[in-house]
């Protein structure tokens, strides 16, 4: 597959990664309490963990990002509230007309069913009636709106992340990108579209239903004040506790499917180093760390449906207490009583709502943090529109200030090392100029790959510099595993230039010599592939990967073993195409067969993460060292005969 990198800094804010931190352990500390034994460091990502991840925005960005989405919408949204007030009114019309019955039929006494009484009846059906139109009504509107925005989001989302830097990305594994991909924008379209009409209605009914209470006696709201500490506890309780609890579960999810996706995308490795039962242990401590912090979810959720039990209870208590005292003196009637206590009643149930949409509202505001934190990483905000220039005038490194006679990529004194103990790289220096091919061999782990992945940006070397004449948009890597997305041989090809047109496609496919392939195909470029499509072998995926880079005109290009799934028998095609995407650009290429590096303008030598030594492929022949080495085993193994089957630049510089 071609991964585009971007210009932006390959680092994530420590800032978001320690906040993210902060959440989790906050989380885990108010909840741990509640769980008893629950609260176990394992539980908890370490700090490093959470860094690696993307970027989570906080809530005034995401407030931000939903106030933009409304543009344009701002007027269809204010009258949807309109709807949802006037429901709130007309419901609340249903206490004091069951208060006006009970009085009714209290005046009666026992003498007939007054006139007036069906009125009232025909009155609470009206208003019921007309209460569920209105709720109806809004929350249709409401949900359209709503499912408008999740799509730009989920649109802008996807956007961000193809444009993520692949440093960013092979930090934080795929398992983060797709669970919000996924997890995430799920919980969002479960949650947004039927929590925003119970928060409007929620407080509309709570506002009215208490100045309906105060317009029947002002000391009836007594009752309601002393609810008032009980709320405020339990929401003091709760913000405290459920942000950091909400972060540390998705935290512990992401966590878990970057497990999970790791080992599936990298069986035959696992499977070849035995390190079955490793991952296995990996991925059932992640999934238990993820169960552990699922339940402490709901034990907040316990606690809170528990206070709220115990302070509506206290209220309507307290309510009637005032209620009959006031019947008591003369100050009030029976209908007021029941009037201001199916009020109070009123409150409860939107207040209670209110606190367990708080609930899912925090929930989905901790998955759009971790979506809007994507998109602002990128710098792809959703009003911006899907388009990616990445391949549009990049080619060239021109227009940003580079010195256009300057080498492609300038590497000095590189040291890197995944483990301080285990250097890969040791002092290399390294220049590529424009135009030129380089081809690095060597050994297994002598470092080919992680110095093409130091200079393409993966990576950030741990002492040396790397100097780059062209910005990272302008390099491209295709590595030896492709991936094909599901959708059309179009779709595929135009991720690497978005406004290519047909034709563009065709002289691209054709350069590379894939025409063919695309023509056996029973649509041409319209064939669906991937999942759910037409199968391609790993070759014909790689042959249309090669295609990509033609059509991202970059810089430099990196091939990491790019042409491995080429076949003796297929003549070199997956060889001739990566020379022809290549030519006339600077490209690395770590070769893993020599008639690749024999073609090369210069080849380097890798031993143990040191340049053994470099020069054309005559040069180190007539040398006589490792690589004549080299050379000479591999001709022996049957180069001879890949090289008879391979491109004629390779039969040349085999030749030489």
């Amino acid at each position: 597959m071609v991964d585009r990198y971007t210009e932006r800094a390959a680092g994530e804010p420590a800032a978001t990664g320690n906040a993210g931190a902060r959440d989790a352990a906050v989380g885990h500390a108010a909840v741990g309490h509640a769980a008893g034994s629950a609260d176990r460091a394992d539980d908890l990502l370490t700090g490093e963990e959470l860094r690696r991840q993307l970027p989570i925005a906080p809530p005034r960005a995401v407030a931000s990002t939903l106030w933009v989405m409304l543009r344009g919408r701002r007027l269809r949204l204010a009258g949807v509230l309109l709807r949802f007030l006037a429901e709130a009114v007309t419901a609340l019309v249903i206490p004091f007309v069951t208060g006006a019955i009970v009085d009714t039929i209290i005046a009666a006494d026992g003498t007939g069913v007054p006139r007036e009484f069906w009125w009232q009846v025909a009155l609470l059906v009206a208003a019921a009636a007309a209460a569920g139109l209105l709720r109806w009504s809004g929350a249709s509107s409401l949900a359209r709106l709503a499912e408008t925005l999740i799509a730009e989001l989920r649109e802008a989302y996807v956007t961000s992340a193809l444009r993520l830097p692949r440093a960013s990305v092979e930090r934080a594994g795929t398992g983060d990108i797709v669970t919000r991909a996924s997890d995430d924008i799920g919980q969002i379209s479960g949650t947004l579209p039927g929590v925003l009409p119970r928060v409007c209605v929620s407080a509309f009914t709570i506002a009215l239903a208490v100045g309906g209470i105060g317009a029947i006696d002002p000391r009836m709201l007594i009752g309601f004040a002393l609810t008032v500490p009980f709320y405020a506890a339990t929401v003091a309780w709760y913000v405290r506790t459920a942000p950091g609890v909400y972060a540390a579960d998705r935290a512990a999810r992401s966590h878990r499917g970057q497990h999970i996706l790791g080992t599936l995308t990298q069986l035959p490795a696992v499977v070849a180093h035995r390190l079955e039962r490793r991952q296995l242990g990996r991925i059932r401590a992640a999934a238990w760390r993820t169960v552990r912090w699922a339940m402490r979810t709901r034990i907040v959720q316990n606690r809170l449906s528990g206070n709220l039990y115990l302070t509506e209870g206290v209220g309507l208590a307290a309510v009637l207490s005032v209620g009959v005292w006031l019947a008591a003196i003369g100050a009030s009637t029976p209908g007021d009583v029941t009037a201001a206590a199916l009020l109070f009643l009123r409150t409860v149930g939107p207040i209670a709502a209110l606190m367990f949409v708080m609930d899912d509202l925090q929930s989905a505001f901790t998955s759009l943090g971790r979506l809007v934190g994507v998109i602002e990483s990128s710098g792809q905000g959703p009003s911006s529109g899907s388009g990616n220039e990445a391949g549009a005038g990049v080619g060239n490194g021109a227009g940003d200030g580079r010195d256009p006679d300057a080498a492609v990529v300038r590497a000095s004194r590189l040291f890197f090392a995944y483990r301080p103990d285990a250097p890969v790289l040791s002092g290399v220096d390294l220049e590529i100029a424009r135009g030129e091919v380089v081809a690095v061999v060597g050994a297994t782990g002598s470092g080919k790959s992680t110095l093409a992945a130091v200079l393409a940006g993966v990576h950030e070397p741990d002492d040396g510099l790397v100097e780059r004449g062209v910005p990272l948009s302008a390099v491209v890597t295709v590595t030896q595993e492709s991936h094909l997305f599901a959708g059309t041989v179009r779709d595929n090809l135009s991720l690497a230039a978005p406004d290519a047109s047909d034709d563009d496609l065709r002289a691209a496919l054709e350069r590379v010599g894939a025409a063919e392939l695309v023509d056996s195909l029973p649509s041409g470029l319209i064939t669906p592939i991937g999942h759910g499509g037409e199968t391609l072998t790993a070759a014909q995926a790689q042959h249309l990967a090669l295609a990509r880079v033609v059509l991202a005109d970059p810089a430099l290009v990196i091939l990491d073993e790019a042409t491995a799934e080429t076949d003796t028998a297929d003549g070199g095609v997956l060889d001739r195409a990566a020379a022809a995407a290549i030519e006339g650009r600077a490209a690395l290429v770590i070769a893993h067969r020599l008639s690749q590096a024999a073609a090369a303008d210069r080849v380097v030598v890798l031993d143990d993460g040191r340049v053994a030594e470099q020069g054309s492929h005559a040069e180190l022949l007539a040398a006589g060292g490792a690589y004549a080495r080299l050379w000479e085993a591999w001709s022996r193994g049957g180069g001879s005969r890949e090289r008879a089957a391979a491109s004629p630049a390779a039969d040349a510089g085999a030749d030489v």
